[in-house]
């Protein structure tokens, strides 16, 4: 089972962190009103949410063997992706380029796709709502569907598999697996190798 210690350490926010408050001033100055906007408490925004989501991760107990706690344990790994993944997303709006989003278009994280037309960014998106954000409000392909709740399949070696139920009569089940080494990629390559 993985082990979350060390994937991620807060080494690098604190650095930011340091770069931003040896220049505040300078950083305030600028981005106070920037547009009509305050983009600087966007910022420390960012950098708060980052620090909380990393130090989660990186004192997060071992996955529980019961697998209700476990559905839960990795909910909260993909909401903590996702916190920082989002505020990446917007330190890249405010100090490279407003209009483009960092990653987008690759599809090096997940392999074997139920949604293969989606990059990284979008089919992460999409396990996030399968595996406990809003897993009884989905939308795909114009359908209604509803997630079931996880469990370990013995079809494959995934982590935990949904299956998303129709709302339509006849219409066949999905079935959506979620790897923690996949997740941990898409972490690592927006935390640990930001462009």
């Amino acid at each position: 089972m993985v082990e979350m210690k060390g994937i991620v350490t807060d080494e690098k926010i604190s650095d930011f962190r340091d770069l931003v408050n040896s220049n505040s001033k300078f950083v305030y100055q600028i981005y106070k009103d920037k547009g009509g906007k305050n983009l600087f408490h966007l910022v420390c925004s960012c950098m708060d949410w980052i620090s909380v989501s990393v130090r989660h991760l990186d004192n997060a107990p071992k996955f529980d063997s019961n697998i209700d706690v476990k559905c839960m344990q990795i909910y909260s790994l993909i909401s903590s992706i996702d916190l920082i993944s989002a505020s990446v997303n917007q330190l890249h709006r405010v100090f490279v380029n407003e209009k483009t989003v960092p990653f987008k278009g690759e599809k090096k994280c997940f392999h074997n796709r139920l949604i293969e037309r989606e990059d990284d960014n979008t089919y992460f998106k999409t396990l996030r709502a399968c595996f406990g954000a809003h897993p009884v409000e989905l939308n795909q392909s114009n359908s209604k569907r509803f997630a079931s709740w996880p469990f370990k399949s013995y079809l494959n070696n995934a982590d935990l598999t949904v299956h998303l139920y129709s709302r339509e009569i006849g219409e066949e089940d999905l079935t959506l697996d979620v790897y923690i080494s996949e997740l941990l990629k898409f972490l690592t390559t927006r935390y640990v190798v930001v462009k």
